[in-house]
């Protein structure tokens, strides 16, 4: 008896099995649902658009530490010139 083998075999198997959700992707699908029910949406993104916001905390940590870089790039080169 032979046995089929092959990369379409293997395709076949790897494409036939149900995909399971991940822990995090039940948690995400939750937390929408959540929001959703709870009507809170609009109050979580107003929220987050402010200064005390996520967002917004989480950009500003990202251009100071860009603008980090750059000063400490900064004086690498200048002290790679004669």
């Amino acid at each position: 008896v032979k046995r089929p083998s092959g990369m379409s075999t293997l395709l076949g198997k790897i494409g036939s099995k149900k995909q399971k959700m991940s822990t995090l992707e039940k948690s995400k699908l939750d937390w929408e649902n959540f929001k959703e029910e709870e009507g809170i949406v609009e109050e979580l993104a107003i929220h987050n658009r402010g200064k005390d916001g996520y967002i917004e905390r989480k950009a500003f940590l990202e251009r100071v530490d860009h603008r980090q870089f750059e000063i400490e790039r900064d004086i690498r080169l200048s002290r790679m010139k004669p």
